[in-house]
């Protein structure tokens, strides 16, 4: 959770100790917005993924090496994005928890995910 986790963190604990309270449509539309934007990390990490066998730069030694340049780069972006999905999750649970209404995030998560696959 290096990246965004301890926001997350912070907004679950002031939400859960009430220090934060929203209004529950306010809740419903920050949190979709963190869901959108967690399903299009997912979709970002398979790309990036299949970026990490990318073969066809030769046999040199000096090919091989940017091959494996590439393949790294991309391993750390899926792991990048990986937290950064993470993150967007923890925050939107966050904010339905400030609501009172974190039995909605199966719901919206599942809104997310047929607005992101319907823009695609």
């Amino acid at each position: 959770m290096a990246i965004g986790g301890d926001a997350a963190a912070q907004l679950w604990n002031a939400a859960s100790s009430g220090q934060l309270t929203m209004e529950p449509d306010a809740a419903r539309e920050v949190a979709g917005a963190y869901l959108r934007f967690a399903a299009t990390c997912d979709g970002w990490v398979k790309d990036a993924a299949h970026l990490q066998s990318i073969h066809g730069f030769g046999s040199l030694n000096s090919a091989l090496q940017l091959q494996k340049g590439f393949a790294d780069k991309a391993a750390s972006a899926v792991q990048v994005l990986e937290q950064m999905a993470s993150a967007a999750r923890g925050m939107a649970d966050g904010y339905l928890q400030a609501a009172g209404i974190l039995g909605e995030a199966d719901q919206l998560t599942a809104s997310a995910l047929s607005s992101i696959s319907g823009q695609a």
